[in-house]
């Protein structure tokens, strides 16, 4: 069964003065065994919505499909745990899941609450962080003393170690360097394409949706303003256009240089032929 929203609504402090609306009339389905990104302004429901994807939030209406799963709002659901051992969900703030007096226990406490023993713990632990590049000597280290960006992968290390399905990552890559960015999405790459996991990510940085995402969701106020796959939302249509968020850098570089006269074909995919067009360009000159 596939990851589906079906007329989904949620509902921020019903019947209080604070009533928001967060999610309207959602109808969305997530393609299996892909990267999705999930983009947006800032209140788009984004955050809201990845939620509902391992019941930490309910729908106040509809209908909500996680793989084995069916989700119907304002009915009781049994079993959580067992989904959210299928669907890892890591926050946008690594503080909000870190609590262990050292990284290493920190990681393991996922492993040990699914029934691994302490040793196979232990050691699903070591190989998470060592997938995340923090090696033995962050083991006995507390994760509330390290730097924001160490924290993040501690987070993602966490989840990890479960070995869920699906990986679903909020803003995964802030307050990481540009390596560590890289690296980290260089990671999930690999987790879909070899491990077969099916990857989420909100995220405002569109160079990473255009350089490693297979589809794109893009949302607005609380709904679905569509949904692509992403070579087709960056060069086949005009929504790029109506999102309220910057280019990619390599989009605005091109677009700057067919400004200034460059005859640049809109079938450039990577940085690598758009060096080759400049440089076809140059030597007609």
């Amino acid at each position: 069964m596939p990851i589906a929203f079906e007329q989904v609504n949620y509902i921020y402090g019903p019947k209080t003065p604070f009533e928001y609306e967060a999610l309207k009339r959602i109808d969305l389905a997530i393609e299996l065994n892909k990267i999705t990104a999930i983009i947006g302004p800032t209140g788009s429901g984004k955050s809201t919505l990845v939620q509902h994807l391992n019941a930490l939030l309910l729908p106040s209406a509809g209908t909500v499909y996680i793989l084995d799963r069916v989700i119907v709002a304002n009915q009781k659901n049994k079993d959580l745990k067992s989904l959210r051992k299928k669907v890892g969900l890591v926050f946008q703030f690594p503080e909000y899941q870190l609590f262990e007096e050292t990284i290493i226990k920190d990681v393991m406490f996922g492993p040990l609450n699914f029934k691994a023993s302490e040793e196979e713990a232990r050691q699903k632990a070591k190989n998470a962080l060592a997938m995340v590049g923090l090696d033995p000597s962050y083991y006995e280290r507390s994760p509330l003393d390290i730097s924001g960006g160490q924290k993040r992968r501690v987070a993602i290390a966490g989840i990890l170690a479960i070995d869920p399905d699906v990986l679903v990552l909020d803003e995964p890559t802030a307050g990481l360097d540009p390596q560590g960015a890289k690296s980290m999405m260089e990671l999930f790459v690999e987790l879909n394409r070899n491990h077969h996991k099916t990857i989420l990510i909100v995220t405002h940085d569109m160079d990473h949706v255009l350089n490693y995402c297979d589809n794109v969701v893009v949302m607005k106020r609380g709904e679905i303003l569509t949904h692509q796959q992403v070579n087709d939302f960056f060069f086949k249509g005009e929504d790029v256009l109506d999102i309220e968020m910057a280019l990619p850098q390599r989009l605005k570089f091109t677009e700057a240089l067919r400004a200034k006269g460059f005859k640049l074909t809109d079938k450039i995919r990577n940085v690598q032929e758009l060096a080759l067009s400049i440089k076809k360009e140059i030597s007609h000159e």
